[in-house]
């Protein structure tokens, strides 16, 4: 056979997703044959004639490769299968083929021997130990100090890797790393316990040419949470002006000498510690994970063309043409499961996306860490002029971006779901000493604006994306919930607040206290599920709690740590009194003329006390803001000539924070409520906001938009959106309702399935009232539902709260939280959010008095953002 282009015989191609760009480089120079396992199948466009072979053993692959040899007048050979490495090395040196050394290919096979090596040549090595045993493993953990990285000795993609901080993880490690295998990468009989080295962490792609190695390509590697080291992107930047650049160049020439790689292209992963860089591993290969493609991208110089090059016995041109950033991200399941769909922005929605690919196929198996290797669905691949553009780029697609999966609910509770720069914040490079934020934890005056509760150790963190997506479906859902007086009782508002479970009492004075203008503010409380953010409930009017927020957030950015990350990720956080503020003052023109109006911010007598807290922390605000405020109840306040008075003092405004749900059908109620209205009737005094809020803001009004009777009168993008964020919620009657489309008697129905209902009051809140089916014996169930029956209650389908991390009580290792949110709309805009989270996501309430802790949230600002900048 003769051919005008040379002969290039590539041993195994490994996976398509991860390898084609080269092979696809390889097959416009060269006439490529392949050797593998198999016959080609996607490989067979770039190929001209292939062999079948077991490319792990020398003794097998060597007459495939002598028979393609010998057909021509010359060739050469590579691979980048890390199993094929030694088995190439020694065939390519038996039939006079310019390959890597086979003393050095097996040296690069086994992470122990390369240690060794370096050892030999007189290089600070990692400190290292082999171990066959779990006791052997725990003595060489305690001779080098915890924390530790235990490794099998032949695997690759961190598969097995784990790291151990005490003895007990030391055990679990232990037991993954020896128990872990993959096909054609050989075992031994012990593993490696290896010396943690903190820093950030590198690979680098280098040339070898007669035993010079020259670093061409050096990626940032982006990695996954610990314990694992799941390498979830990198980036390739410019990496020569780094005071790091020499030094790092000495190491990986060094090391190359030290193990003797003679020819070849090679990837060598090392971090940069405080003492400088040090050797983590020395592959004898082209770089996994499309590092090559992205130097390819980011530079215009081939990696797999060099590697080419160097086996037909050239020099490559390694020169850049041009000088860009490219940085790969990988998507990941929220849980383990079999893959229905990977959904990803198309060409051209995202500026500066280069490529977004799916990784897996439908019905495919995706088991996350440690018990599968490298479980992504997706590859995102971004080109930009800075590190800054490429993030933003990846931060975008990801947001347009799903992977879903079918998996069992328990998988689906307590998954770990976080967004870009909530994985940023944690990145391994930061160290866990600016994994938490000062300025509100353990402070006395937040313990006491939190109810007593403790404050969270860092703000949770919303992409822009979340906040346009709140806006949209919180917006659309409060402009629904004013519409259902008149969509289904004609409206009738005595009749609306009747089927919401108001009592007469409470039905009159809340139409009494009506306005012409319901005022624009809504908190919605909602978790986020693997597939997005679903609403609990929504509240209404003024009495929404959570404006603690803004004053928790303030705090945070004093932290000089954290404000140089909100600026790095352009985070802001709104101020939502100033928002609330200002839609007071449009609802009360009376306090136009008055410099500094007397606002009392007033509860209802028997939940004064404990409300007190909430009150009184934010009247620092309440002052910046042009008020005079005072904290009282509605007892406290008297009437003279038809105006209210506090103290002596003429009240302006006041701003209700009491509920007619705390209103008993009794006397007393009116005697509290009716001169106050009087007053505001009579436009003495301003009440913000008025009690026909709370009318719209109910767990009742809510049963109505999901009850499949009134889905006829809402559109099918009203309805859309209603099953979007809306679970199942139904009014807790003895009758046939609908679920999962098919008719049910509901309460047979709730009685044998508590696991996954809730029942909740329709007027209370803050967890008042509230029985989770789950957390309740089956004797109490059906005793609070025969209660509840025909009365002001609901059953809803429970929700599947996901977690992310928080830094823990030890200061090194991460919990997971399950985090509630109460996101506040202020005039259909997002107005911040305050965070509740838990260690249990099953916990069902979610309280202080049930160990949550508090905090806030900060975003990504779009351009235009109003909000406060975060420095």
């Amino acid at each position: 056979m003769t051919s005008e282009r040379q002969r290039l015989i590539l041993v195994g191609s490994r996976i398509r997703q991860y390898r084609e760009y080269a092979l696809a480089s390889l097959a416009q120079h060269y006439e490529v044959t392949l050797v593998a396992p198999e016959a080609p199948s996607w490989q067979a466009r770039y190929v001209e004639t292939h062999r079948i072979a077991d490319t792990t053993d020398a003794a097998k692959l060597h007459a495939p490769v002598a028979d393609l040899l010998g057909e021509v007048a010359h060739a050469a050979i590579v691979t980048w299968d890390e199993w094929s490495l030694a088995a190439v090395s020694s065939v390519a040196h038996r039939l006079g083929m310019r390959a890597m050394d086979p003393a050095a290919a097996r040296i690069c096979r086994d992470k122990y021997a390369t240690r060794q090596a370096l050892e030999a040549a007189g290089m600070a090595a990692v400190r290292h130990v082999r171990a066959a045993t779990e006791d052997e493993a725990v003595a060489a953990a305690e001779s080098i100090g915890f924390p530790v990285v235990v490794k099998p000795r032949t695997l690759g993609g961190s598969f097995g890797v784990m790291m151990a901080r005490d003895v007990d993880g030391l055990r679990r490690a232990f037991r993954l790393a020896s128990g872990s295998r993959l096909r054609g990468a050989g075992t031994t009989d012990t593993v490696l316990i290896e010396e943690f080295i903190e820093g950030p962490e590198l690979s680098v792609d280098s040339t070898v040419v007669d035993g010079v190695a020259t670093p061409v390509c050096v990626a940032r590697k982006r990695l996954g949470a610990h314990p694992y080291f799941e390498e979830v992107g990198h980036l390739v930047t410019q990496w020569r002006h780094e005071p790091w650049a020499d030094a790092v160049t000495e190491l990986v020439r060094d090391a190359h000498r030290a193990v003797g790689v003679d020819y070849g292209v090679t990837h060598t992963e090392l971090r940069i510690s405080a003492d400088g860089p040090r050797l983590i591993e020395l592959n004898g290969r082209l770089g996994g994970d499309l590092i090559p493609h992205l130097n390819h991208l980011a530079t215009g110089v081939d990696l797999a063309l060099a590697a080419a090059r160097i086996a037909f016995g050239e020099t490559p041109d390694i020169t850049p043409t041009h000088d860009r950033n490219a940085e790969i991200r990988f998507l990941y399941p929220a849980y383990d499961g079999a893959v229905d769909r990977v959904v990803l922005p198309g060409p051209g929605q995202v500026e500066g996306l280069a490529e977004a690919v799916a990784l897996v196929e439908p019905g495919e198996e995706l088991l996350l860490p440690p018990r599968g290797l490298t479980p992504r669905s997706a590859a995102l691949i971004a080109v930009g002029d800075t590190p800054a553009d490429t993030r933003r780029t990846l931060d975008r697609a990801e947001g347009l971006s799903r992977t879903e999966v079918s998996g069992v609910a328990a998988h689906r509770l307590g998954a770990r779901v976080e967004n870009a720069v909530t994985r940023r914040f944690f990145d391994h490079e930061r160290t866990s000493r600016r994994m938490t934020v000062s300025g509100v934890r353990d402070v006395e005056w937040f313990r006491y604006g939190a109810g007593g509760g403790q404050g969270l150790n860092r703000p949770v963190f919303l992409s822009a994306d979340d906040i346009a997506g709140l806006e949209h479906d919180l917006g659309g859902l409060f402009e629904l919930l004013k519409s259902v007086p008149a969509r289904l009782f004609g409206g009738d508002l005595r009749a609306f607040a009747r089927a919401v479970g108001m009592t007469p009492t409470q039905t009159d004075l809340v139409l009494r206290g009506s306005a012409d203008e319901l005022a624009p503010l809504s908190r919605a409380d909602l978790y986020r599920e693997t597939g997005g953010f679903r609403v609990m409930e929504l509240n209404t009017g003024s009495s929404l709690g959570g404006w603690q927020m803004g004053e928790f957030a303030r705090a945070l950015v004093q932290d000089e740590e954290f404000a140089a990350f909100a600026a790095a990720e352009d985070l802001v956080y709104p101020d939502p009194l100033a928002r609330i503020t200002e839609v007071l003052r449009r609802q009360a023109p009376s306090l136009a003329g008055v410099e500094r109006p007397l606002l009392a911010i007033t509860d209802w007598p028997e939940g004064f006390e404990k409300s007190k807290c909430w009150m009184e922390f934010v009247v620092p605000a309440f002052e910046q803001l042009g008020f005079e405020p005072v904290v009282c109840h509605l007892g406290d306040f008297t009437y003279e000539d038809g105006r209210v008075h506090h103290e002596g003092r003429e009240v302006d405004v006041v701003y209700r924070m009491f509920l007619p749900g705390e209103m008993p059908d009794e006397p007393r109620t009116y005697d509290l409520v009716n001169p106050l209205l009087d007053a505001v009737e009579a436009g003495t005094v301003e009440l913000f906001a008025p009690l026909d809020c709370e009318l719209y803001g109910n767990k009742g009004s809510l049963a109505m938009l999901s009850d499949e009777r009134n889905r006829a009168v809402f559109t099918p993008e009203e309805r859309e959106l209603i099953d979007r964020i809306l679970p199942w919620t139904r009014f807790v009657r003895d009758e046939k309702v609908t679920f999962g489309g098919e008719k049910i008697d509901l309460m047979p129905y709730a009685i044998a399935n508590k696991d996954h209902l809730v029942l909740k009051p329709t007027l209370l809140y803050g967890g008042v009232g509230v029985t989770p089916g789950w957390t309740t014996d089956q004797k109490e169930w059906v005793q609070k539902l025969n209660e509840a029956l025909g009365g002001p209650y609901v059953l809803q389908h429970r929700l599947l709260p996901t977690t992310e991390r928080f830094l823990s009580e030890d200061g090194e290792t991460c919990e997971d939280m399950a985090v509630a949110y109460g996101t506040l709309m202020v005039d259909g805009r997002y107005a911040g959010t305050l965070a509740r989270g838990v260690t249990d996501p099953a916990v069902g309430i979610v309280s202080m008095l049930r160990g949550a802790q508090i905090g806030c949230a900060f975003h990504v600002a779009e351009p235009a953002d109003e909000a406060v900048d975060a420095t």
